[in-house]
């Protein structure tokens, strides 16, 4: 059979089988093959882009969870370091109120707590008595007028005391016997060593009361004081915050962080004395100083507490000569001290919040 033949055949039979032309046909197909295919591509790009955003939300709600988690437990991390810092204040005030009668009971078997045995190293030589130097930035009086106040009910003789006042004294009335020394503009550069300087320098008897004016001495200060026996070169005692719990009183200095000791602790050189309140002998004076040229926040009383242990002078501890720091603001938290200061102005419109900082690190230059 032909070539031709078999043609025409086929011809035939595709006519049978696509009686309006196979070419048309086979054309239709391919049409509703490739809207087949795009029909295929759109629902597979539906489903990738349904698929990632399922796994979107998933992942979201996973992070989103995690950090609500987290955020949860640092929650309660704080709470509970909050709780455990308050009930170590609450210890450190309760063995405030109960020291008088631990004091006597140790007294019952003739014993002394430990920080109370540093003695001295040298002899005095000014008269004895008290000179009460405090520094002012002229802001603060009523609370200055409270400390002379605090001052004159020790009820200590006038030949044995004085009470001196360094800083901005402008207006400063109703201080009868108070001798005053001009520095105002130290006061306002905050210059805290120099006027203490000053003062050491005019005081006429041989423990230096060195004072900030926002403190207070505990009505038998001057007789606790008295009860100590042997002598000292320089000593400390108790020092409250307004809601009796501790300010930086017996406290050691580590890598520039303070850190309350218990008072059952005895004197080591880490320790540094506050510049708001201590106790000095006249001889310190003949050999150190507080660095003059030191402001706010230098500190200038961490220096001066360092070289005066390392030139092996001795701190003592004398509890029941308390003082209190008269100011709201400070409050024990835990091992610390802490002070509560005004985040933002208060208006009408905004609410008072608060913002809390921590005393440390102490600086030293």
């Amino acid at each position: 059979m032909s070539p031709l033949s078999i043609r025409s055949r086929l011809g035939r039979l595709l006519g049978r089988l696509f009686p309006n032309g196979w070419k048309q046909d086979v054309h239709l197909l391919k049409q509703e093959i490739q809207a087949l295919r795009r029909e295929l591509y759109s629902l597979e790009a539906s489903q990738k882009n349904s698929l990632k955003q399922e796994a979107e939300i998933l992942r979201n709600d996973l992070q989103g969870g995690g950090e609500r988690e987290l955020s949860l437990l640092k929650q309660e991390i704080d709470i509970l370091r909050n709780e455990i810092q308050e009930n170590i204040a609450a210890i450190h005030r309760l063995e405030i109120l109960t020291l008088a009668e631990r004091i006597d009971l140790l007294r019952q078997f003739q014993k002394a707590l430990p920080p109370t045995l540093p003695g001295k190293t040298r002899q005095s030589f000014k008269p004895l008595g008290y000179s009460f130097g405090i520094i002012t930035n002229g802001a603060r009086t009523p609370k200055l007028k409270r400390l002379v106040y605090s001052i004159r009910a020790q009820n200590i003789p006038n030949e044995k005391s004085e009470v001196l006042i360094a800083g901005n004294v402008a207006g400063i009335e109703g201080f009868e016997g108070v001798k005053v020394l001009p520095m105002s503009a130290a006061a306002a550069e905050g210059r805290l060593g120099a006027m203490r300087n000053a003062l050491a320098k005019e005081a006429r008897f041989n423990k230096f009361v060195c004072l900030d004016d926002d403190f207070l001495l505990h009505p038998g200060w001057a007789d606790a004081i008295e009860e100590v026996k042997g002598d000292f070169d320089i000593a400390t005692s108790i020092i409250l915050n307004p809601d009796l719990s501790r300010y930086c009183d017996w406290v050691n200095l580590i890598e520039n962080y303070t850190f309350l000791r218990s008072y059952s602790e005895s004197f080591n050189t880490c320790q540094y004395m506050t510049g708001g309140y201590g106790i000095y002998k006249d001889y310190i004076f003949l050999e150190h100083a507080w660095k003059d040229d030191l402001g706010f926040y230098q500190g200038e009383d961490v220096c001066f507490s360092r070289r005066l242990f390392t030139a092996g002078y001795q701190l003592k501890f004398i509890p029941k000569a308390m003082v209190m720091h008269d100011d709201e603001r400070y409050r024990q938290k835990g091992y610390g001290v802490i002070r509560s200061t005004p985040d933002e102005i208060f208006t009408d419109l905004k609410p008072l919040t608060m913002k809390m900082e921590k005393l440390c690190p102490r600086t030293l230059t």
